[in-house]
């Protein structure tokens, strides 16, 4: 099941690295805090990959790259209530990875809180930067969030 689930991740991936006529220049332009149903919501990414090791798992296996990432939605108010993440794209380099709702977990914290995560097994530079943008829509209008060059940490 593990298989099938890593298998259907990696689809999804390498679907994404084609670039894509929703994504130009103009949604990379964007900044990470925009006016959205009169409320200012701001974005702050983290991305980090877990190189702890596992109970039960030997050195002797190759490792998956999974890349972690909580990218949180703040305002000083409350979030829209009909605001929905419509997309969450990642770019690195000339590559570009494209998610829709059912690849992250979208979590509640608080009226003015909000956290996109997610585990997607991708190749990524962990060396270099990620450039993160997430594309808001409430049925009436779309606004981009973008988080240039968020570094990538690493766990242990």
């Amino acid at each position: 099941m593990k298989r099938i689930l890593t298998a259907l991740a990696l689809t999804a991936a390498l679907a994404g690295c084609a670039s894509s006529p929703t994504i130009d220049n103009q949604v990379w332009s964007a900044g990470n805090s925009a006016m959205f149903a009169q409320q200012s919501v701001r974005l702050e990414s983290n991305l980090w990959i877990d190189m702890m090791p596992k109970i039960g798992e030997t050195t002797a296996l190759v490792k998956e790259q999974n890349l972690y990432g909580a990218l949180n939605l703040t305002t000083e108010t409350q979030l829209p209530a009909d605001m929905d993440i419509a997309l969450v794209v990642l770019r690195q380099g000339d590559q570009f990875w494209e998610f829709e709702g059912n690849d992250f977990e979208l979590r509640n914290h608080s009226e003015s809180q909000w956290e996109i995560a997610f585990n997607w097994q991708l190749e990524v530079n962990i060396t270099k930067p990620i450039d993160v943008a997430v594309l808001l829509d409430d049925g009436e209008s779309k606004t981009w969030l973008v988080n240039k060059q968020v570094n990538v940490d690493t766990v242990y």
